[in-house]
């Protein structure tokens, strides 16, 4: 059933998003399919960019028009992924070339349209609204956009960009790339295998001169620690072994994922539990508020030297 009232033509683009209009829709607002042809031809004010699709404007679609044309072609459950997902989350180490990557259920059929990558997955993730457009998440939008970037100076500013300023724990990158098809995965596996050895390194640096600067004798770095048994506790970042106290820089300076909380835990009561003082402190302190890390490793270690002369004091009285 088509609608018979007046149609204001002028105002009509601002109905549709982007001023991307199906055919079906305008025909339903009281257009014929004779005047819908008219109004996409040479002389015409409209653009038809594909087959039951219409840019309700002359001229060439931006990139926006483009997505939304792509969304509009790829039906419901359709997630926008990729460079255009990541300008949409405000990150700007994505370049806006190339085709739209858009993500389709498995069962959805995958049409050929210039300009377009539909990508048919098992693993479509829950979009998160962004500029109007359901989009896929920082780290499933970052993954997907490095699979098909070729040049490794891009995929390293992607993957740095979406560490430190889109704060996707880099966990999550590793996750995502894991997941699914393997394609592509290589050459941002191994940048982000080089992005935490670097942080690592940093890290160490920085502790290093924080020991010195706390005035506190030189521990053990990287040290596994057993257990009377000759079980393996962890390896923790720093041990002084002679006052039984660890020193623990977290991963990440982002959010932890599950996975590493429950292995934090785990960590934390097997040391506990064979006696062990163990401090915890994010990278970003190290770098933020180095006095204040010193004075706290500063008195654990005096507990702790406490603590073992309260111990051997009491060995020795029994």
């Amino acid at each position: 059933m088509t609608n018979s009232a007046p149609l204001d033509l002028d105002a009509l683009p601002r109905l549709f998003r982007h001023q991307v209009a199906t055919a079906t829709d305008l025909v339903a607002l009281g257009l014929t399919r004779t005047a819908i042809d008219e109004r996409c031809g040479d002389d015409g004010p409209w653009r038809r960019l594909q087959p039951g699709l219409v840019l309700l404007r002359d001229g060439p679609p931006s990139r926006a028009q483009r997505v939304q044309a792509a969304l509009t072609i790829a039906g419901p459950d359709a997630v926008l992924t990729g460079v255009d997902a990541l300008v949409c989350h405000g990150l700007t180490a994505a370049r806006l070339e190339g085709p739209v990557h858009v993500l389709i259920p498995p069962r959805r059929h995958s049409r050929l349209v210039d300009g377009v990558f539909f990508d048919r997955t098992h693993t479509l993730p829950v979009p998160q609204l962004r500029s109007g457009f359901p989009v896929a998440p920082p780290a499933r939008a970052t993954a997907d956009t490095c699979r098909r970037a070729k040049a490794a100076h891009h995929v390293r500013a992607l993957l740095l960009e979406a560490i430190r300023h889109g704060r996707v724990p880099p966990a999550a990158l590793r996750a995502e790339l894991a997941g699914g098809s393997s394609r592509g995965t290589a050459l941002p596996g191994r940048i982000l295998a080089e992005i935490d050895d670097g942080a690592s390194a940093l890290a160490k640096g920085l502790a290093s001169r924080l020991v010195r600067r706390a005035g506190l004798p030189t521990p053990r770095w990287r040290a596994p620690i057993c257990g009377p048994t000759g079980v393996h506790l962890a390896t923790p970042d720093a041990w002084w072994a002679e006052v039984d106290l660890a020193w623990e820089i977290t991963a990440h300076a982002f959010e932890p994922s599950p996975a590493e909380v429950h292995a934090t835990l785990r960590r934390a009561s097997r040391l506990a539990a064979a006696g062990i003082l163990v401090i915890h402190t994010p990278p970003t302190e190290l770098r933020d508020n180095p006095a204040r890390v010193a004075d706290l490793l500063r008195d654990a270690h005096d507990r702790a030297a406490a603590r073992v002369a309260r111990t051997e004091a009491a060995i020795m009285a029994a």
